[in-house]
């Protein structure tokens, strides 16, 4: 069953992918959703409709939750998908070729399958629970070093959403012991990076569950750690999360050099 939900979610995300990398540079519209800074184009509503019609048709009993949509409730007692079909839309109208299109599905707390696709490289970060996670056909492992210093980090909040000023504080902290500090704008790409060991670790302020659920499970399937601020499991059912994600070592030293 597991494969298939990853053949599944590796499949739609493809599909979602065509359309979002099929408008990247051609949009006509985009609107504001919930203030200034946060917007949805018609790439996002194109793409989490087809993604919602094939979850709905392969597995109508299942839960949907998404970005644009809300709660497309199923059966209470079945799997849930979590689904952001853009992630990273201002990165996407504006032009910066960084952002993707993720997927995960759980049941309950725990998460099964997961993908998250970028259709400018065609690169699909995928992972299945026990199965260990992949860049298209390379297996993935965190970086193991635990040294702050070198470490490059990614760190990103919402000045919209609750503990963002904290995250002053937080980078005083960090800005003396690394000078690799980034911020990327697509939170599902950025931590799929983390599981592939392209960033040593992804920091974030209260996110939404459909943008962390894929990344949750490839870092984890990468060997990583990921947990909220105070060393707790990520709860995909809250409204927003703060996570934290490296390897073991490194994961220790955040939350107690800067998270604290």
């Amino acid at each position: 069953m597991t494969q298939k939900l990853l053949d599944f979610a590796t499949d739609t995300a493809l599909g979602a992918g065509e359309i979002i990398r099929g408008k990247y540079g051609r949009l006509k519209t985009w609107r504001t959703k919930e203030g200034r800074g946060d917007i949805v184009t018609e790439a996002d509503t194109e793409a989490e409709y087809l993604i919602i019609q094939r979850i709905q048709r392969a597995f109508p009993s299942h839960n949907i939750l998404t970005e644009e949509s809300g709660s497309l409730p199923g059966d209470a007692e079945d799997l849930t998908w979590y689904v952001d079909p853009l992630d990273g839309t201002g990165n996407y109208a504006r032009g910066i070729p960084f952002f993707c299109t993720t997927l995960a599905v759980a049941r309950g707390a725990e998460l099964l399958a997961a993908a998250t696709y970028d259709p400018l490289r065609m690169e699909m970060f995928k992972a299945s629970a026990g199965n260990g996670a992949y860049l298209n056909r390379r297996r993935l492992r965190l970086t193991q070093d635990a040294n702050l210093e070198d470490a490059m980090v990614s760190i990103s909040w919402s000045r919209r959403r609750p503990g963002s000023d904290r995250f002053p504080l937080y980078i005083q902290r960090l800005a003396p012991r690394t000078s690799y500090l980034r911020r990327f704008g697509s939170a599902a790409l950025a931590i799929a990076y983390a599981a592939a060991g392209r960033i040593d670790a992804y920091i974030q302020g209260a996110i939404t569950p459909w943008d962390i659920a894929a990344g949750v499970l490839l870092v984890s399937e990468a060997g990583g750690t990921v947990t909220g601020f105070g060393g707790e499991p990520v709860d995909l059912s809250s409204t927003y999360s703060a996570i934290v994600a490296a390897n073991s070592a490194l994961h220790e030293r955040l939350l107690k050099e800067v998270l604290s």
